[in-house]
């Protein structure tokens, strides 16, 4: 085999390989996206969502307290995660990960708020509402976009 014909299927092959490679590294940066809000959603419906929806941080409640707490935590945990999910997002040119990365920033703000509410032991109802229609509408784009965001279960220390 001649030089130059070893030169042509080099150049060839990673023509072809090229936006193979491109595309591969969109649709990681697509999981890890999804697997972060994924997390941040779990720990939002298990510890926060569920427990305000069975009156545990009312007034009087056994574990009132404590659920307050671990509510606080867990929004915690969750920006976390969005923050993460945001970081993605910055340099990225899939057009899914862009909008609805544009979603996320005013979403971390008002799950640090209410989760500070929390940990501190305040009980926020509007916030959480809010949180909630927030969430809805997050997850409501990602399915328009063709993605579904999934709870992904992740323990969270102390939890």
């Amino acid at each position: 085999m001649s030089k130059s014909s070893k030169s042509l299927i080099l150049a060839g092959t990673l023509l072809v390989a090229a936006p193979a490679q491109q595309a591969h590294a969109t649709a990681l940066e697509k999981a890890r996206f999804l697997f972060h809000l994924g997390a941040a959603y779990y720990a939002f419906n298990t510890w926060v969502l569920r427990p305000y929806r069975e009156y545990k941080f009312q007034a009087g409640a056994p574990g009132q307290r404590s659920a307050i707490v671990k509510a606080g935590l867990a929004l915690a945990f969750s920006a976390y995660q969005v923050n993460s999910a945001v970081k993605l997002t910055r340099n990225t040119s899939d057009p899914f990960l862009q909008r609805i990365g544009s979603l996320l920033p005013g979403y971390q703000k008002s799950l640090t708020q209410v989760g500070n509410n929390l940990k501190n032991g305040r009980f926020d109802e509007q916030g959480i509402q809010n949180l909630n229609v927030s969430t809805n509408r997050l997850l409501n784009a990602a399915e328009n976009q063709g993605q579904t965001i999934r709870p992904v279960a992740v323990p969270i220390p102390g939890l």
